[in-house]
């Protein structure tokens, strides 16, 4: 199949928080994990989805929606090499949105223009860049050859859309963090809705 044709998206959740103490793409929001909320949410506007993990979940406790799963076993190397492992788990796709569970305050607005998108690209908000980002071919080809522990800004310079997403800058990292996410989880679920902003698709 040409993968040129297809989206694709990784979401990155090997990432264990030592501020946190605990694994963030298991915090539960609206009675399921982040990370599954998310899966759905990828698989609901078309994409092949890889969710890169730094252990193996359970499946009945962590349902992926059709996501394909890889381990990273050593994610403190860095980020680029979870990045590598979903691309190589994809198959090398030419093109691929990369999602790092983290930063779930994107809306489903934001999510489709990165899908139309031709080039490597990102949302900004406030003049800053944010997430999540889509890597072309060039990007791709970057990324397969580096480091792990290699910063992805130094290997791809994204062009930047404004968006007026209002958790933009959501970073779950410390406890009052997950207390935002889980007040505001109403609102950002809403705004994941494929039909949220029918005009911009």
């Amino acid at each position: 199949m040409d993968k040129s044709s297809e989206n694709y998206c990784i979401i990155l959740a090997a990432g264990f928080s030592r501020r946190l103490g605990r694994d963030k793409a298991l915090i539960e929001v609206g009675g399921r994990p982040l990370v599954s909320a998310m899966a759905q949410m990828m698989r609901d506007h078309g994409l092949r989805v890889c969710v890169v993990s730094s252990t193996q979940w359970d499946g009945s406790e962590v349902p992926l929606f059709g996501a394909i799963s890889c381990v990273n076993s050593n994610p403190d190397s860095g980020r680029t090499g979870s990045i590598k492992c979903g691309l190589s788990a994809l198959g090398w796709p030419k093109r691929a949105i990369v999602a790092p569970v983290d930063r779930p305050g994107f809306s489903s607005k934001t999510l489709r223009h990165l899908i139309g998108s031709e080039v490597c690209t990102c949302p900004s908000n406030g003049g800053r860049g944010g997430h999540p980002i889509l890597l072309d071919e060039a990007a791709i080809e970057a990324v397969r050859h580096a480091l792990p522990d290699m910063p992805l800004r130094s290997l791809c310079t994204p062009l930047r859309f404004e968006v007026e997403d209002p958790y933009a800058s959501l970073n779950i990292d410390t406890e009052a963090d997950v207390q935002m996410l889980r007040s505001k989880w109403p609102d950002i679920e809403s705004s994941w809705k494929v039909d949220a902003h029918p005009e911009q698709y």
